[in-house]
């Protein structure tokens, strides 16, 4: 088993010395490393221990894109199959207070809705608390293990009635709730940027750089831009993928002509009426602003340097990560799976995106007791800005190096 291991922590290390986009891995002295982990890596008997130590070997490398992963034999826990109701609580004596209901959650159905102020007493018959008069000894998320999609039957108390209630209702899985919050988080932002601006500003959130979330931004733009001066795209907590030119394709897509329908006003039409379907994805050509912050990965990163390096937009927020590679991956004798970092990206002036992330135009920290506020400084900011620059630029088209 050692000598496998130590085989198969080689050809890791062989893979990353042939592949790693940085073709001196950095000055590291990468064989004497790679023999003085490897001493490691023989000791270990199954294949968490193994990875762990294989990624300790690429930490040396400081970089983003690399892991190893799989390789069998190792404990993975059963899903506990938490359910969510879809509430926010603060712990009371004698249970949970119910703060605030997610829309759209299961405690937001017709039939199973739970109203802030509702005091959770206990779920299938087991109680939070020892008592009426002491705080919850028991987790609300632990009590809910193995509920996610079975029904089960809150007690409560509702301020409206004097008597306990009980309600039969179905959890769901942590997935729908994180869906469902961001989708409300999404809404919040909108309606923010809509009275912030008077109605003059649109929004919309990329959540990643990915086919599906084009689909989304092509469907949404429309109902988020029309009528609008311009438009705030957020692309914070957005975690990469592949498809910056396709949304630079839209952004930057050249005013050339305008087309006018019989009947149509020309006044109306101009200078942006063009056929949708003569484009591979609907423009827009409007002012932006494109909001980042310390989320903001790979692609999303590429993204927003492309919009800073071509003049398309201001960027507001913070420094996003600065982890800009692409990989790929390869297998090892007992197939683990190993990222492979391969190519480098860099700006025209020659920067490596690896390590330096997109730097803002007007740097908006985003603070905690902004977050505890239901503050956005940073979307503030933003539209304080595109408003201006919309002011200053009558015509509100953009146009390649201006």
């Amino acid at each position: 088993l050692n000598q496998q291991q130590r085989q198969k922590f080689l050809e890791m290390a062989r893979i990353l010395e042939t592949q790693f986009y940085h073709p001196t891995l950095k000055g590291l002295n990468w064989r004497g490393l790679t023999e003085r982990y490897a001493q490691l890596a023989m000791q270990t008997a199954e294949s968490n221990a193994f990875n762990r130590v294989g990624r300790m070997l690429m930490g040396e490398l400081d970089g983003s894109h690399l892991g190893i992963g799989g390789g069998g034999g190792g404990f993975s826990a059963p899903s506990e199959r938490y359910g969510y109701l879809g509430v926010d609580v603060v712990a009371v004596p004698g249970g949970y207070r119910v703060e605030r209901v997610l829309p759209g959650s299961p405690a937001d159905a017709r039939s199973t809705q739970l109203l802030p102020g509702d005091i959770l007493i206990s779920v299938n018959g087991n109680a939070f608390a020892p008592n009426a008069e002491t705080l919850p000894n028991v987790d609300m998320v632990s009590a809910m293990i193995g509920t996610a999609g079975e029904q089960v039957l809150l007690e409560l108390r509702r301020e409206s009635k004097p008597e306990m209630q009980y309600m039969l209702i179905v959890p769901t899985s942590f997935g729908a709730i994180s869906n469902l919050g961001y989708e409300d988080e999404v809404q919040r932002r909108r309606e923010m940027v809509d009275k912030l601006s008077d109605g003059k500003i649109g929004y919309l959130h990329i959540r990643g750089m990915s086919q599906p979330s084009v689909r989304d931004f092509e469907r949404d733009l429309y109902a988020a831009a029309h009528g609008k001066v311009g438009l705030l795209i957020d692309v914070r907590d957005n975690g990469g993928g592949s498809t910056a030119d396709i949304l630079l394709a839209s952004l930057t897509a050249p005013v050339h002509a305008y087309t006018v329908p019989r009947g149509a006003d020309k006044a109306e039409a101009a200078p942006v009426s063009y056929p949708r379907d003569r484009r591979l994805i609907h423009p827009y050509q409007r002012p932006i602003s494109v909001l980042i912050n310390q989320n903001s990965f790979s692609n999303a990163e590429i993204f927003a340097h492309a919009i800073k390096t071509i003049g398309r937009g201001k960027l507001v927020g913070t420094p996003t990560f600065g982890g800009v590679i692409s990989t790929g991956a390869a297998s090892l004798i007992d197939g683990s799976s190993v990222r492979t970092p391969f190519r480098g990206w860099y700006l025209p002036d020659g920067t490596d995106m690896e390590e330096n992330g997109a730097v803002p135009d007007i740097n908006v920290p985003q603070l905690p007791q902004d977050e505890a506020a239901g503050r956005d400084a940073q979307l503030e900011a933003a539209v304080k800005e595109l408003l201006e620059r919309v002011a200053s630029t009558p015509e509100g088209i953009w146009k390649p190096g201006r």
